[in-house]
């Protein structure tokens, strides 16, 4: 049986997305650049969801979703809130996005936490989780090798720059296989001391 979908019999498996999302100016100017994308080059595989920064990607069964939710509190407790500096477009090729220059706050994040948090996740053969190494937010993707090369001369003389405070993390999933996240958590940034955190938290 394919293990990412689950029988009656057997927990849900899920697909789970930490991201970080900006606030709504930064979303409003974002998203605008994704509607002048499409208007400018129609490509149907290019549609993107409302726009993020993806911290990680993980899969695991629906009964271990407390314990996750569990430890990302106790993570997003400890961490102050901060700036994120975006600013101009990057490309991987078959992805046009808005390069995030403020990147160590985010890779501090989860990235260099991969071991702590390793318990959190099932592994399947070729469904390993993913940290985000190079942050940024996605304008469009799944774009074919000729799609890229023919957009990004043009995304790469276009300026962009914008600023806003990650005060928070939310935590996404949907059924492995499925399509759609709905939200499952919100996890604030608090900024408060290990000890004080825990006692305040489960006091």
């Amino acid at each position: 049986m394919n293990p990412l979908f689950s029988s009656p019999l057997t927990p849900q498996l899920n697909e789970y997305l930490l991201i970080i999302a900006p606030d709504e100016p930064v979303q409003r100017q974002l998203q605008a650049f994704k509607r002048d994308f499409l208007s400018k080059h129609p490509y149907a595989n290019a549609i993107v969801s409302k726009s993020h920064i993806s911290l990680m990607r993980f899969l695991q069964y629906d009964s271990y979703e407390k314990q996750i939710v569990r430890e990302l509190q106790l993570l997003a407790a400890s961490v102050m809130p901060f700036d994120v500096e975006l600013r101009d477009f990057g490309s991987f090729g078959h992805t046009i996005f808005v390069d995030v220059k403020s990147v160590d706050p985010i890779l501090d994040l989860v990235s260099k936490r991969r071991s702590a948090l390793s318990h959190l996740f099932s592994k399947y053969k070729g469904f390993s989780p993913r940290f985000v190494t190079k942050p940024h937010i996605t304008i469009a993707r799944n774009l074919t090798p000729m799609q890229g090369n023919y957009v990004w001369p043009i995304w790469n003389r276009t300026k962009y720059k914008g600023s806003f405070s990650a005060k928070d993390m939310v935590l996404l999933k949907r059924k492995a296989g499925a399509s759609g996240y709905t939200v499952a958590n919100k996890f604030q940034f608090l900024g408060l001391p290990p000890a004080y955190r825990q006692g305040e938290l489960f006091a």
